[in-house]
């Protein structure tokens, strides 16, 4: 490490580290240092991601259009005793559940901005639509 300061600072902490490591010498019982004990500072605790529900029962999502923030996890329930799909009408497709059946559930989040519509690709008049502000 001596090698990496300047020759004038190794000749200024030359004096004082011969003059401690003499003064050790000597001793017949050195005490070891107090432990140094690191204390983690809590990160700070991010936001719960916001959630919201869409309920499919009776060949309905309930509610049909749903409004949420940019970065709300969207989640569809199948309360029916059928299966069903969410699948985004975009070209490519933003999401898509695949199939849901009874209890099944299906979660996207919502990062950016704008509005989502979506069906159910086994029954077709079965709408819905997602605004993202």
């Amino acid at each position: 490490m001596l090698s990496v300061l300047p020759r004038a600072a190794v000749l200024l902490l030359l004096p004082c580290l011969l003059a401690l490591n003499a003064a050790g010498c000597g001793a017949t019982h050195v005490s070891d240092p107090a432990p140094v004990v690191a204390t983690a500072t809590p990160a700070a605790a991010e936001p719960a991601a916001a959630e919201s529900k869409v309920t499919i029962d009776n060949f309905t999502f309930s509610p049909p259009t749903l409004t949420v923030a940019a970065g709300t996890k969207v989640t569809w329930v199948n309360h029916d005793d059928v299966p069903h799909t969410a699948t985004s009408t975009a070209k490519p497709r933003a999401f898509d559940s695949g199939t849901l059946d009874t209890d099944g559930q299906f979660s996207h989040v919502f990062s950016t901005p704008g509005t989502y519509d979506y069906f159910c690709a086994v029954h077709p008049k079965m709408t819905g639509r997602i605004i993202v502000k």
